[in-house]
């Protein structure tokens, strides 16, 4: 399974990997919603993770919307340290598919990893 994390810590990046790795998946990592933009395309992935701030530009929200709009069909979760229910709403809005909370450990990551995994 191919898997593109849009995260800017490279902590976060790092712990991604050493689970791909464990997984036998594939990953490729933008470090900016507007990198994750330019470069993803309907078809590119079978799972997209993304972080929900970025600092300056655009925030994981607007990226998830307009992935949508591009017609990425592929599941988008939101991975996030903002736990508040309203801003977990509007990652639903803007079309993830599921919100988790960081920190997040290798055990839920693989479990989320085998939870879109195609059949």
């Amino acid at each position: 399974m191919h898997i593109i994390y849009v995260e800017d810590n490279d902590s976060n990046i790092a712990l991604l990997e050493r689970v791909v790795h464990q997984t036998g998946d594939t990953l490729t990592t933008f470090t900016s919603a507007e990198e994750a933009l330019h470069n993803i395309r309907p078809g590119d992935a079978d799972l997209i993770l993304t972080d929900l701030d970025f600092g300056d530009g655009m925030d994981g929200l607007e990226l998830i919307e307009i992935l949508r709009e591009r017609g990425v069909s592929v599941p988008i979760v939101a991975v996030s340290a903002y736990d508040l229910p309203d801003y977990i709403h509007r990652a639903e809005v803007a079309g993830n598919d599921a919100f988790v909370v960081k920190p997040v450990s290798v055990a839920l990551l693989i479990d989320l990893i085998n939870t879109y995994r195609p059949a």
